[in-house]
């Protein structure tokens, strides 16, 4: 009779069984690397990690009922990644890669619904593996160039069965919880939109006929609080010795320059040819982000040259900002 006992002690326990050992474990960082001022206000950039935390091995998929959870809790000081000046980039964080399953801060996101934890096959075979996160940034954000970071406190909470013997009968549960800290962070560049409309003479039969191109702008709109030149190249034709501006038609030169705002002096690219954001026209001063900064120029035909033949004189200058 004993023996008999024994017997079934053993069916009931051994065959199906499998168990389930999870723990909290330090995370691995999440990394959005570097992204244009411009790119982040315009378009939501994307990042994830792998190990947000929970590592667990072992168990059957058919094991989680609507009893069982795999809490995790998202807070921090912080509204958003911080960065040197004090602005703020905001970003979501989603259970799985799809918007579909947004996480709310403070609020317990249950892993173990929607298929989730099914889909990360978490609890399946005897590899450990770790639950990940995904994080988009929110479009919008006006900030300036810098390292933004946050710290997250993720608290994991955990409770379902992690064995099952004859008939899907639970032989245990992992019952535990602890907290583990995720790092984000994101590097600003700095980037600017240029407007900058081409320069036309017109047409005129002698050098002398050609008026100067008056009351033209570029436009720059530059990451916020950034302060930068703005530089005009040679073009592709200029001359070495003295510096002018050169079009081309064939084997034939046309001299003309570029002169900042309504003046004489020559626009460059080196030195203090240049101009610095505190010289715009409109809003002088360091970059506004969503706002332009106006830099007006006039441009001229050199009158002391010969007439060169008739044709269509073309040229290409570089424009460039330096940050």
């Amino acid at each position: 009779m004993n023996a008999l006992k024994y017997g079934l002690l053993l069916a009931l326990w051994l065959p199906g069984s499998a168990w389930a050992l999870c723990s909290v474990v330090t995370t691995t960082p999440v990394a959005f690397g570097s992204v244009s001022s411009i790119a982040l206000r315009t378009t939501s950039q994307s990042s994830s990690t792998l190990n947000a935390g929970l590592s667990c091995t072992g168990s059957l998929l058919t094991l989680l009922s609507a009893n069982d959870h795999f809490y995790g809790t998202v807070t921090s000081t912080q509204s958003g990644l911080l960065g040197p000046t004090g602005d703020v980039i905001s970003y979501t964080l989603y259970a799985n890669n799809s918007t579909s399953y947004p996480m709310t801060r403070g609020v317990a996101y249950d892993f173990a619904r929607n298929g989730i934890i099914d889909a990360l096959g978490l609890l399946g075979g005897s590899t450990p593996k770790t639950v990940p996160l995904y994080l988009g940034t929110t479009i919008g954000s006006n900030v300036a160039a810098g390292v933004y970071t946050e710290t997250l406190s993720i608290f994991w909470n955990w409770n379902y069965c992690s064995g099952i013997g004859i008939g899907s009968i639970c032989l245990g549960r992992d019952i535990n919880s602890g907290t583990t800290t995720l790092t984000v962070n994101l590097t600003v560049a700095n980037d600017c939109t240029i407007t900058a409309p081409n320069i036309s003479f017109g047409s005129a039969p002698v050098i002398s006929a050609f008026t100067a191109v008056s009351g033209q702008t570029i436009n720059l709109a530059c990451t916020k609080g950034s302060a930068y030149t703005v530089g005009l190249s040679d073009g592709q034709q200029a001359v070495s010795v003295g510096g002018r501006r050169r079009m081309i038609s064939g084997s034939n030169y046309l001299a003309y320059d570029i002169f900042k705002s309504a003046g004489t002096t020559r626009w460059g690219s080196v030195g203090t040819a240049r101009r610095a954001s505190t010289d715009a026209e409109v809003n002088p001063g360091n970059g506004l982000g969503t706002g332009s900064q106006v830099f007006n120029y006039n441009a001229k035909i050199y009158t002391d040259q010969t007439t060169p033949p008739a044709g269509t004189y073309l040229d290409s200058v570089v424009l460039d900002v330096g940050f």
